[in-house]
């Protein structure tokens, strides 16, 4: 029997953390999200079929171009009617970049699936004048050009649009640019920042950060009074380490995390002294990772890099154990899967048909029922410890624990041993009890349904039981067969059983 302790809540969780991200690579977006050729699509030349998928798993935010493609892209290609728009080459991941699918059919398809859109700017070969324009595009309401331009491309009332990335990945020195030299990166940030806030003071801004102190650091120190999120991007591979691999990455993760909340915890959560002659407001609030690409790549040097990744149902447990780790990290404030479609991806969209990946299921899972107040969650016994052989040591159980704003407690359960099932008890744990008996304590203790914990949560309840598993842990699911089962059953109290290689969601109502 392994105890597990459900604890007190610890902040509103934002749903920003079940974003995505698209790019033009491969048959991302075009072939895949836009193929107005197929007889799938529909009369804006979006698949029908990809776009309830993407329903399905109803991204609060989705980013876009790019990703390394930011580096060569002009948004002025990509606007206006079809034949006047520009097509280049795409340096970057080979073929054409194709401008048939830009701003306003971007824009257009993050509000069909109820998403919020991002949008990361050129700073490689772009200018921070360039960048200002495109805010003003999408987001200007007087008589200026280029909200003029929008209007006169069809498109009335402003775009919106609210997340903005500076640069993607500019630490990278064999990309495209120059901002490698982490000076450069804070003098042109800066601009940027400037030509966009003075263009829509209400945008919020993320910077580029990675796993590296002489990076992070003096970026920190020069712009956090001018963004909101400060990005991080994060790829595990099974890299020869056999069934384990990706956990070690999952591992290296979280230890990053710790690291990049503790760097930002030491900036004030609000600005003072801030110039007025910047003529923009600083940030309000603190600042909060963007883990902005996430996922499984297992790379190979050939002409498609290895993103055409075929996922198993190893990768599922990965990605719920992802899931959970963003669910219980307070810090982060976005994350983005990457990327969507056909591209390591959770949607493959074939000739005559598309179909879940094994990592769509978890997603969708958690997108549903893993919303609200997240709540701690402890082991008060031995979380079993796998060999993982060259991966490492990695422990069996992987959980979280979240409050939705009905007062249902829910909490996700991913048994990472495809050998044993584990039987788990839950408990409250005792610093929510009202130890002394006294009923007005009690009444302040659940006085608000969405963010307050009920210490009497386990007794005489019936819980119900959600568990996600696949045939095998090298299975892959194909469009003529899922290989992902699902059950139900109710249970009677605390006690639970975990299947072996399992996802499982507990819920008390």
């Amino acid at each position: 029997m392994i105890e597990l302790s459900i604890g007190t809540p610890n902040g509103v969780i934002d749903q920003n953390i079940y974003g995505q991200f698209i790019e033009h690579i491969l048959t991302c977006i075009n072939g895949g999200i836009y193929d107005p050729c197929s007889p799938l699509a529909d009369e804006t030349g979006i698949r029908a079929d990809v776009l309830e998928k993407m329903k399905e798993l109803a991204p609060p935010v989705l980013r876009f171009p790019g990703g390394t493609i930011m580096c060569q892209y002009h948004w002025e290609d990509a606007i206006g009617p079809m034949e006047k728009r520009i097509r280049r080459k795409n340096l970057i991941w080979g073929s054409e970049l194709d401008p048939s699918f830009g701003t306003a059919e971007f824009v257009t398809f993050c509000r069909r699936i109820g998403a919020e859109p991002m949008i990361c700017v050129n700073m490689a070969s772009g200018t921070a004048e360039e960048a200002g324009n495109w805010v003003e595009y999408c987001n200007g309401t007087r008589n200026t050009y280029y909200a003029n331009l929008r209007r006169s491309h069809g498109y009335e009332e402003p775009f919106q649009v609210k997340y903005w990335c500076i640069g993607n990945e500019s630490y990278a020195e064999p990309d495209i640019g120059i901002h490698h030299d982490v000076s450069l990166y804070i003098r042109d940030a800066m601009e940027f920042i400037k030509f966009m806030k003075l263009t829509d003071k209400t945008i919020q801004t993320v910077i580029v950060g990675c796993d590296r102190e002489d990076w992070n650091r003096p970026v920190l120190d020069a712009l956090h009074p001018v963004t909101d999120y400060f990005s991080y991007h994060h790829y595990s591979g099974e890299g020869n380490m056999g069934l384990y691999g990706p956990f070690a990455g999952e591992r290296n993760l979280k230890e990053t995390l710790a690291r990049l909340t503790a760097l930002l915890q030491t900036y004030p959560e609000q600005v003072t002294d801030f110039s007025p002659w910047y003529r923009f407001p600083p940030r309000s609030g603190k600042i909060r990772i963007a883990l902005d690409e996430w996922n499984i790549w297992n790379f190979v040097p050939d002409e498609t890099y290895g993103l055409l990744q075929t996922y198993n149902w190893r990768d599922a447990l990965w990605t719920a154990s992802i899931l959970n780790l963003l669910l219980s990290t307070p810090e982060i404030g976005m994350a983005n899967l990457a990327q969507s479609v056909n591209v390591i991806a959770p949607i493959v969209a074939e000739t005559d048909g598309s179909w879940f990946q094994t990592i769509a299921f978890p997603l969708r899972l958690y997108r549903t029922a893993m919303t609200g107040t997240r709540l701690s969650v402890s082991f008060r016994s031995q979380n079993p410890v796998i060999d993982g052989k060259a991966a490492g040591q990695v422990e069996a159980l992987n959980v979280s624990a979240v409050q939705n704003p009905d007062g249902t407690v829910r909490l996700a359960v991913v048994n990472r041993d495809f050998d044993h099932d584990y039987e788990i008890a839950v408990t409250e744990d005792a610093r929510n009890q009202n130890q002394s008996g006294d009923p007005d304590t009690a009444a302040k203790q659940t006085a608000s349904p969405d963010c307050s914990f009920n210490p009497n949560l386990f007794q005489g309840k019936t819980g119900e039981l959600t568990v996600l598993t696949g045939s095998a842990p090298d299975a892959v699911c194909s469009r003529n067969h899922s290989c992902v089962s699902e059950t139900h059953a109710l249970i009677d109290g605390n006690t639970i059983r975990i299947p072996a290689g399992s996802i499982s969601l507990i819920t008390w109502r």
